[in-house]
């Protein structure tokens, strides 16, 4: 009896030697995570088990909008989280929340722009046809989900490029989710809106209101959506967070392959329908190539982010304090995890 319990504990000890993680439980990341295209790189990784081939262990929390989740991220119930840079979290970090930037999760590359500008019918036919239109929108109602968002940043920059002051030659109403304002638009309850790209596309499909501006036209590569992850986490479990931010780069690859030509990705598809709140494939099709780019090196665009800040505490006085950007960013755990991916290619080439 005590000769087979030596061999089984010297079998254990060859096989946790041989195979590394595979004799003990997989590192667990919790994420914060939302039902958004957007998204993809990370719904691809998990759908087709690259995090578990690595030894990581995702338990996803889904939000309908990443500044809800930073809560969350705060308190330690989560270790990483998709973020949108805007006033509100600027604001947090500035004032002390353990956070730091760490992975693109997608921006406006030029002919992929996720984030749109919809206007209503009667606006449309009135001539607002495009964002040099602009100007007829003085004194016009513009809804959005959130003040200092990306969706005002946007729609803000295009209302200055035709002359007009953001700050008072509109009314913003804000606060409302972007379902809503797709009907809030068909409904004349504000003449129009800043939404991603898929909102924007039902609203025009619904006759609610035309899209008139992809927002890649207003700022060309500009963030949309980051991973922001605790300080602590990446202290204390740097490795697994790289190997977290490898799975997500494998995925990252595949879904901005898929969004370029959608027919010869159905596998992608697939995942983007069951995990995003557009459903069918069909729609995940039809909205393509306008899911978003993710820079393949994992890499966010730092100079993008910090003008947001700037133009939100210099322009519109909604940050108080700037962070300089070695504090809002650590960008070692994607180029570390490009590095690694490239040199150990562990999901083939």
């Amino acid at each position: 009896m005590k000769l087979s319990k030596t061999l089984a504990m010297l079998s254990l000890v060859v096989l946790t030697a041989a195979t590394g993680r595979a004799a003990r439980a997989d590192d667990i990341v919790r994420v914060g995570e939302g039902p958004f295209i957007t998204g993809g790189g990370y719904f691809v990784a998990e759908g087709k088990g690259y995090f578990k081939k690595l030894g990581i262990d995702v338990q996803p929390k889904m939000f309908i909008d990443g500044a809800l989740a930073v809560p969350s991220l705060i308190s330690g119930e989560l270790d990483i989280s998709f973020m949108t840079a805007n006033a509100g979290l600027f604001n947090s970090i500035a004032k002390g929340a353990p956070l730091v930037f760490v992975l693109d999760r997608g921006n406006n590359k030029k002919g992929r722009g996720y984030t749109v500008i919809n206007v209503t019918q009667e606006l449309y036919d009135a001539g607002v046809k495009s964002k040099a239109d602009f100007a007829k929108l003085k004194g016009k109602r513009i809804g959005l989900s959130a003040t200092g968002s990306i969706n005002q940043y946007l729609f803000a920059k295009a209302l200055q490029e035709v002359g007009l002051d953001p700050r008072k030659d509109v009314t913003w109403v804000t606060n409302v989710p972007q379902p809503d304002l797709m009907k809030m638009l068909g409904q004349k309850q504000v003449d129009a809106t800043d939404l991603a790209y898929q909102f924007g596309f039902f609203a025009q499909n619904n006759k609610w209101g035309p899209i008139v501006t992809v927002d890649d036209e207003i700022d060309p590569d500009g963030a949309v959506g980051l991973y922001a992850a605790r300080k602590q986490f990446v202290r204390e479990k740097r490795d697994v967070l790289v190997r977290f931010a490898m799975a997500f780069l494998q995925g990252v690859k595949e879904f901005n392959a898929a969004a370029a030509d959608p027919d010869r990705h159905a596998d992608i598809v697939e995942i983007l329908a069951k995990r995003t709140a557009l459903q069918k494939p069909e729609l995940v099709r039809a909205i393509a190539p306008h899911w978003s780019y993710t820079n393949e090196d994992g890499v966010p665009n730092v100079k993008s982010v910090m003008a947001m800040q700037d133009y939100w505490s210099d322009y519109f006085r909604l940050v108080e304090t700037k962070v300089p950007e070695s504090q809002l960013f650590d960008l070692g755990i994607a180029r570390e995890a490009k590095a690694r991916l490239d040199r150990e290619k562990p999901f083939g080439n």
